[in-house]
């Protein structure tokens, strides 16, 4: 990122603030909301709190092969909107979706409106007021809008993902702006997600899933466990591009209602498979071929996914009769480093 000419130490006099933002949207640093002003000052604490070197090589982003150090996930971060104590979390997703497993160059460059979805867990929730209840993916809370707008942000900046330029999304998405909460652990009946990945339940982690478009889902209540994740299989179809993975956020009176019908996590996994399936005459031939071939479906029906491993069940939200599919795969989990 080239060096700013204005005088940023003086930037808090709102001309100078306004100034700042101006030539951040022209140079492309931004995602075209107003940004802070990535002062030396406040770049300094955010490298400070995230107890590495300002040089510490974290990744290197495609598709423009960007080096990006602490010190540039700092200014993005600060930029965002967030507090240095988030800094742990944006270098462990960043991380994450520089895995080799992790398809973050095809997120970059394609058409599709992919974009990460970030899942956390552990106590970092609570200490970084990280939303897991009401509202979760809605506005309102500091640290959900500002760390996933970073880490858009490091996107941006470390690999040239602008608009136009390296990405080719013909439409976009709102998505693209910030798409993470917490797991709501606490009401969450089963085990946490991430210690269904291996981890220990006082770790704090993030999970990165490749990720588009998401649906809400209402009612399904008082009809049996059957019936309730028929009703929200009946929203999670076949999709061209999205059959890798179905991440479903069980809201917690169906997380409730299901552990108490003695339903496991697995037994919700093998439903949701079983019943997220369209007849063949139901679609286009093409799309019907295409699915067949990637082994997501028979020769009645196509399959939202390839087998129950690939539907990935959290809970999430406040009460009321509502869940959440999210078409996602892809899930890296990194430990957050405090």
């Amino acid at each position: 990122m080239p060096q700013v000419s204005i005088d940023l130490e003086a930037a808090e006099d709102d001309d100078l603030s306004l100034k700042y933002y101006e030539y951040a949207y022209d140079h492309g640093w931004t995602d075209g909301l107003p940004v802070i002003p990535a002062t030396a000052k406040r770049v300094a604490s955010f490298v400070d709190a995230s107890g590495l070197p300002s040089d510490h090589l974290v990744a290197t982003l495609p598709p423009r092969k960007g080096r990006v150090t602490v010190e540039v996930i700092a200014v993005s971060a600060a930029m965002a909107g967030c507090r240095p104590e988030y800094m742990p979390v944006i270098i462990a997703a960043i991380e994450g979706l520089t895995d080799p497993g992790f398809p973050l160059e095809l997120m970059q460059m394609t058409t599709n409106p992919m974009t990460p979805f970030l899942l956390i867990n552990g106590p970092i929730r609570n200490s970084l007021e990280i939303n897991y209840g009401t509202g979760c993916l809605g506005p309102g809370w500091r640290a959900n809008a500002t760390i996933g707008r970073a880490v858009r942000l490091v996107l941006i900046n470390g690999g040239g993902a602008l608009p136009g330029v390296y990405s080719k999304v013909s439409f976009g998405s709102p998505l693209r702006y910030s798409y993470i909460c917490g797991e709501n652990e606490e009401m969450n009946p089963w085990t946490p997600f991430h210690v269904d990945r291996g981890f220990k339940p006082e770790d704090s982690t993030v999970t990165v899933f490749k990720a588009s478009n998401y649906c809400n889902i209402s009612g399904g209540e008082g009809v049996g466990p059957d019936e309730t994740l028929r009703h929200i299989a009946t929203n999670m179809p076949p999709m061209y591009g999205g059959g890798d993975g179905a991440l479903l956020l069980l809201g917690v009176n169906h997380a409730q209602s299901l552990h108490e019908a003695g339903l496991t996590k697995r037994d919700i996994q093998q439903k949701i498979w079983e019943f997220a399936r369209v007849p063949v005459g139901n679609l286009a031939k093409s799309f019907v071929d295409t699915e067949r071939g990637a082994g997501r479906g028979d020769s009645d029906t196509i399959w939202r996914v390839r087998s129950p491993d690939d539907v990935f069940v959290a809970v999430a939200g406040g009460a009321g009769p509502q869940d959440l599919y999210i078409a996602a795969g892809a899930p890296k989990t990194r430990v957050i480093r405090k």
